[in-house]
């Protein structure tokens, strides 16, 4: 076993001492500001964020748990100060996660596995692209750039920590950590589905994704991520994992009751609908196809309740809101009967997007090396106007290049490679969420014929925190082999800090 317990004995002087730094700071504010009891609301504030670095630093899978629910459930912020940047809360706990490397980084050793490394192979990749967005179109460009390859960057962060902090036996963080990640996806579906249907009176700014019903102006669902199909991509994950317990029969694998989990199929279901992205449902139909393929053990007429499930939001629409079901079928459906004779039309414009991108790649063939810059192509003004390519792989190549596109792919075969391996294993709940995140993939390398699903990088972290609680237990189970020069020097480390 190559797995470490992470020590926390080393770590009791520090508590004491953040504990006794608190009880000055709560004394001080307590003896200045006694007269303003506004600032003590403050004071509690930084008291508990104190605190929260003091456990984080102790667990860190702690702090990654609570990182990813607080990323599905909080939007992000915007100020006066900052205009149209959006704050994630992320941002404001980043100081505590470099006071986990800091502290901790003795203890985090997450070992070669091939997932991580086709991550950081498909980061590294993209990020030789980010020079020439400074290069070709200014530094405001350039920045923007940036910042959008640190939001994806997260994703490496959060698996690292769960796999380095994991340890001989599973926890309770790492144990509870799906239900709660479940629980929380359901409050953010929720929300999305309530704001479709009565719109929160909280102004924000969001995408310009409107159905148009005569003299009705509805915007689609978007939720708490403020853009559809980042919203339905997310929803369609947990779908897509709960509609395989379902018809697997592996509900206790999700600590919920069967009537429960059928409810949350629904929920999930409907927000898809409402988010009206058809790329989404080609993504979820497509994994499950893989899911019932790689498991071979879905009941027929489990397949067709869950099936029936995916209905009731349609017959929900059919019954009451016969405008909406008219849009349904020819605004989103039946434009694609179209395919072959207006291909522009039937893919809402994205047929001459992707001619002219690819036009454009075979006059300045020297973009296809690193690229023009991860992310760019939305704000620069290389090419007159802004370009929403609406295609992952296009994206790619032209923002990052053959580099980018490569290291996606390598990515993109490790995942797939080593959970169709995992799924093959003798563990019911590893084969389970092995056989999960191998059609997930399946399912986003589908959509990204249409979205840039990789951009998603709240979707992309939740996809690596599940695949790396996967592996942990791949790892307690012997399933997952590291070379031996690795397991060598992981085992001595194990031996110098037991």
């Amino acid at each position: 076993m190559s797995l470490r317990i992470a020590s926390t004995a080393a770590f009791s002087d520090w508590r004491r001492i953040w504990y006794a730094f608190a009880a000055i700071v709560v004394a001080s504010f307590i003896a200045m500001l006694s007269s303003a009891p506004g600032w003590l609301l403050v004071l509690a504030g930084i008291i508990a964020y104190i605190l929260f670095a003091v456990k984080s630093i102790q667990e860190p899978l702690f702090f990654g748990v609570t990182f990813l629910l607080l990323m599905e459930t909080i939007p992000p912020l915007f100020f006066d100060q900052t205009g149209d940047t959006p704050v994630y809360v992320s941002f404001l706990l980043i100081p505590v996660g470099f006071a986990i490397l800091i502290f901790r980084h003795r203890d985090l050793h997450p070992g070669r596995d091939p997932v991580g490394s086709g991550l950081v192979a498909f980061l590294a990749a993209t990020a030789f692209s980010l020079p020439f967005a400074w290069w070709f179109s200014g530094v405001t460009v350039g920045a923007g750039s940036l910042s959008r390859w640190l939001l994806l960057a997260h994703t490496a962060f959060i698996y690292y920590l769960i796999r380095g902090g994991a340890r001989f036996e599973i926890t309770g963080c790492e144990r509870w950590a799906f239900r709660l990640m479940l629980g929380a996806a359901t409050l953010s579906a929720a929300y999305g589905i309530i704001d479709f249907v009565w719109p929160v009176p909280f102004p924000h700014p969001a995408a310009d994704q409107f159905i148009w019903l005569g003299n009705v102006v509805l915007r689609r669902a978007q939720g708490v991520f403020y853009e559809s199909s980042n919203f339905a991509n997310f929803c369609g994950l947990f779908l897509v994992i709960t509609s395989g317990a379902l018809m697997t029969r592996k509900e206790r694998l999700m600590g919920v009751a069967r009537p429960a989990l059928f409810l949350l199929v629904v929920v999930f279901s409907v927000a898809v609908v409402v988010a009206f992205s058809r790329s989404t449902w080609a993504s979820v139909l497509v994994a499950l196809f893989v899911f019932a393929s790689v498991t071979g053990h879905v009941k027929v007429c489990r397949a067709a309740a869950i099936f029936l499930a995916f209905a009731a939001p349609l017959l929900v629409l059919w019954k009451f809101s016969p405008e909406l079901w008219a849009y349904f079928l020819d605004a989103r459906v039946g434009r694609l009967a179209d395919i072959f004779a207006d291909p522009n039309t039937a893919t809402s414009g994205r047929f001459d997007t992707w001619t002219r991108v690819i036009s454009i790649m075979g006059d300045n063939p020297q973009y296809l090396l690193f690229g023009i810059g991860y992310k760019s192509l939305a704000i620069t003004r290389l090419f007159h106007k802004e370009i929403i390519v609406d295609n992952g792989y296009l994206s790619l190549l032209l923002e990052t290049g053959v580099t980018g596109l490569a290291g996606f792919l390598v990515f993109s075969g490790k995942a797939l490679k080593t959970f169709l391996c995992l799924s093959r294993t003798r563990d019911e709940a590893l084969t389970f969420w092995s056989a999960a995140l191998l059609s997930i993939w399946c399912g986003q390398l589908v959509q990204l014929l249409a979205v840039d699903a990789y951009t998603y990088w709240r979707n992309m972290a939740v996809f690596a925190a599940l695949a790396a609680f996967t592996l942990n237990r791949a790892e307690r189970s012997g399933s997952l082999q590291f070379n031996s020069e690795a397991r060598s020097s992981r085992d001595t480390r194990q031996g110098r800090h037991a």
